[in-house]
């Protein structure tokens, strides 16, 4: 004897259909999720390039502080110069330092910070203008990173081969 069921009469013509409609869906949900995985490593690379910035921003403007508190020796050019090596920081904590230690204990200070950045290296040059008949001083602050999600090395910044330098320059007029 064989059981057929009375009210669905077409039931084994369906058989498997359900199935077909579950793989379907888990396709589907399978290509969502791995567009929303893209989107969630494109928003940790884009916060990661934003943390970047500020950083440079914010070690552009330490720099600018300590030249403007250290007025004579920013003037005299005695920031000039291209760090790329860690400077030697006098020791003032026993006693006041001059105006030459203090230089050497900014410069100190802001390559610790600098180095914390891929590739980080900085620049400040000094040049003499005068406005309206009044001499300033233009103190230019360059800051060269590797930023490895970026198209091209900028050309501002020493050449090397394989990377994405970015520069973030910083004028200030003392």
């Amino acid at each position: 004897m064989q059981f057929k069921p009375c009210c669905f009469p077409n039931s084994t013509r369906n058989a498997g259909s359900s199935l077909l409609e579950v793989l379907v869906t888990m396709v589907i949900l399978s290509i969502g999720l791995l567009g929303y995985a893209g989107m969630q490593v494109s928003s940790m690379r884009s916060t990661e390039t934003g943390r970047m910035r500020s950083e440079v921003i914010a070690l552009a403007s330490d720099i600018s502080d300590r030249l403007k508190a250290n007025r004579q020796q920013a003037n005299a050019g005695a920031y000039n110069g291209s760090f790329s090596k860690k400077p030697f920081p006098p020791d003032c904590a026993s006693n006041a330092c001059t105006s030459q230690q203090m230089r050497k204990q900014d410069l100190s200070s802001w390559y610790e910070r600098l180095s914390t950045l891929p590739d980080g290296k900085g620049n400040i040059t000094t040049t003499s203008i005068t406005i309206d008949d009044v001499d300033a001083t233009l103190i230019t602050i360059s800051l060269c990173w590797n930023e490895g999600r970026a198209a091209a090395p900028n050309p501002a910044c020493p050449p090397r081969t394989g990377n994405a330098l970015q520069l973030f320059q910083l004028r200030v007029l003392l």
